[in-house]
Parts: C-alpha cells; sequence; structure tokens
C-alpha cells in the first residue's frame, strides 16, 4: 500500500490513530456484520448517536462519504444551470472541482492575510453578483480563521432565500458553530466530518445538518455509507465523550506552538481556530527544504505561504526545532 514514511502534518489528520480498546469495539462489532446485506440506507443508528451530541433531531441529519461527498451533492442540486457559488479564496480546493464537474460558476471573495473579511462588503457585493448559494469553511482551511456568531447570522438574514453553507470541518477546534442558526434559518446549513477531531479520515464519515434534509434525502445516493463505515463511526461516537479531552490537547499544542513563534520575524503565523497553522515566508524553500530534511511533511502552496498540522506533542517539538532553526539561521 501506498505509505508515506517520517512525520504526516500536511492533511490535517489526527497524530494517534483510534485507541485500542475503541479499535477492539470496532473488530467485534464488524465480525457481527451481514456482509451479503446492503447497509441501513437511513443510517438510523449513526444519525441519532449523532443527533445527541450536535443536539438536533436525528431527521436533520444527512451522511456520505465524507463532507466532501455532502457538498458536491448540495452544489449539484442547488446549483443546475449555471448557478453561481459565492465563497471565499483561499478556501478548500474542493469547491472548485465540484462547481466545475457541475458546470455552474465561481464567485469568490479575497480574504486579507490572515484569512478575516469584512462581512459587510463580503454580503454587498455577493448581492451585486446575484449569487445563488454561499459556501465557505469556517474555520477557515488553509487560514484557521473564523467568523463569530453575529457575522453568521447577517449573512443568513441578508441571504433568507439561498443555501448558506457553513463547512465546519474543523469546528470542533474552534468556539462559535453555526448549529444554532439551523432552527432560525430554514436555509442554512452546516456540515461536519468524522475525518479531524474524531480521527476517521480512513473511513471517509461526514454530515450535513440542516431542516432541508427532510427534502433533500430522497434525493441522495441510496447506500451512500457502508455498513462497515457506519459500524465504525458510530462505535466511535458512543465514545465521545472521551475524545473531548483529545481535543483540548489539539488546541493547547495549537496555542503552546503558536506562542512560541507568533513574533518571529522571518516567518508570519496567524491565530487559528482549527487544528493547524498557517504561516508565510519569502524564503519558503529554505524552509520546505529544512522540514524535508527532517522528514516532515507540511502542506506547501503556490504562493509564498504553508500549512502546518498540530500533531502529537512530540511532533511538535520537531517542528518548532525546524521553526527556531529557520528563524535564527543566517539564510
Amino acid at each position: 500500500t501506498h505509505k508515506q514514511t517520517g512525520i504526516l502534518l500536511n492533511a490535517n489528520e489526527a497524530s494517534q490513530n483510534v485507541d485500542n480498546t475503541i479499535q477492539q469495539e470496532i473488530l467485534d462489532a464488524i465480525s457481527n456484520l451481514s456482509l451479503n446485506r446492503y447497509p441501513d440506507t437511513t443510517c438510523q443508528e449513526l444519525h441519532s448517536l449523532y443527533a445527541e451530541i450536535m443536539n438536533v433531531p436525528a431527521s436533520w441529519i444527512l451522511s456520505g462519504n465524507g463532507s466532501d461527498q455532502m457538498l458536491g451533492f448540495l452544489i449539484q442540486y442547488y446549483l443546475q444551470g449555471n448557478k453561481t457559488l459565492y465563497t471565499l479564496t483561499p478556501d478548500f480546493s474542493m469547491y472548485d472541482y465540484y462547481v466545475e464537474l457541475n458546470h455552474s460558476r465561481i464567485e469568490k471573495y479575497e480574504t486579507k492575510l490572515d484569512g478575516s473579511f469584512d462581512v459587510d462588503a463580503f454580503i454587498s457585493n455577493g448581492k451585486d453578483k446575484n449569487v445563488d448559494m454561499i459556501l465557505f469553511s469556517n474555520p477557515n482551511n488553509p487560514t484557521g480563521h473564523a467568523i463569530t456568531k453575529a457575522e453568521m447570522i447577517q449573512i443568513c438574514e441578508a441571504f433568507p432565500k439561498i443555501p448558506v453553507i457553513f463547512d465546519e470541518a474543523y469546528m470542533e477546534f474552534g468556539e462559535e458553530s453555526a448549529i444554532d442558526l439551523l432552527k432560525l434559518y430554514p436555509m442554512a446549513f452546516v456540515c461536519r466530518t468524522l475525518s479531524k477531531a474524531y480521527g476517521l479520515a480512513g473511513i471517509r464519515c461526514g454530515f450535513m445538518i440542516s431542516r432541508q434534509v427532510e427534502k433533500l434525502a430522497p434525493l441522495f445516493i441510496p447506500y451512500a455509507l457502508s455498513s462497515v463505515t457506519q459500524t465504525i463511526a458510530s462505535v466511535v461516537l458512543k465514545h465521545a465523550n472521551e475524545y473531548v479531552d483529545k481535543i483540548q490537547n489539539v488546541i493547547t499544542e495549537r496555542e503552546r506552538v503558536y506562542q512560541e513563534v507568533k513574533d518571529y520575524t522571518k516567518l508570519v503565523f496567524y491565530p487559528s481556530n482549527a487544528n493547524f497553522l498557517y504561516g508565510r515566508t519569502d524564503k519558503k524553500d529554505v524552509l520546505m527544504e529544512m522540514f524535508e530534511e527532517k522528514k516532515i511533511t507540511i502542506r506547501n502552496y503556490a504562493d509564498d505561504s504553508f500549512r502546518i498540522t498540530i500533531g502529537s506533542k512530540e511532533e511538535n517539538d520537531f517542528v518548532l526545532d525546524v521553526l527556531r532553526r529557520f528563524e535564527y539561521a543566517n539564510c
């Protein structure tokens, strides 16, 4: 199989595999599956577990093959016939992919270097361009910037008739979710994933949460989630309370790393609400070489920016060591 070696801090994955006790529970549960039968297409157990964690009705939840599939489905449903998606730049590259696949259009609002943006200007530009759907990641990927609940409300109020989708893949590491807005705004959506905070990138399980789900569910692909994926996700979600500390650890580590590097002069780092730090440097080739030398893989972008996933304490110490040497080297 394709195995990358060294320390992988490029895909915002959790640094640790699922705990051994949970692994054993997963194996036991899988061994009882009737693999000759189709999976439960309603994902009843999974949705009721997730509904409890998110404090929403189970009927508002739809799940699929990673939140990517949910986003792709929403774009396909709402943007048929040359309609326009309104998003931010920089943001998650998959939005462009789905828009192109569906022959729709995309309008991007450029954020400041730290990922922040003027919400009033964002709204008036969206109205000028007569957009048909709003979708952006919050906390933002790659910058880690998050907007406030007040700003989310402003956007929902300004565009009550079109879908407004908050892609909250990293919200477990953030503070203000749009979940509470779903009660008030029928066209608001939240997308979530088990790939990041729950460390289940390998099973591809994501959710779309909205009052529109009851209308959309019949149009979604049947059997999107295999019985194996549903079973693993359900076992892990039964242990959701054990993940509270793991998530807090990532946040603590993120702040520890950020505090050390925030005043560096050869590198600029931005505050983050996610499980990664985003930075810039005009000597990026040197920086990338230093990481490569230590067999640490980070995310490299086409401009002067890069993104480093927060790993284990030990992995973060290796990262800090490289950043320190870069900052104090005579390059």
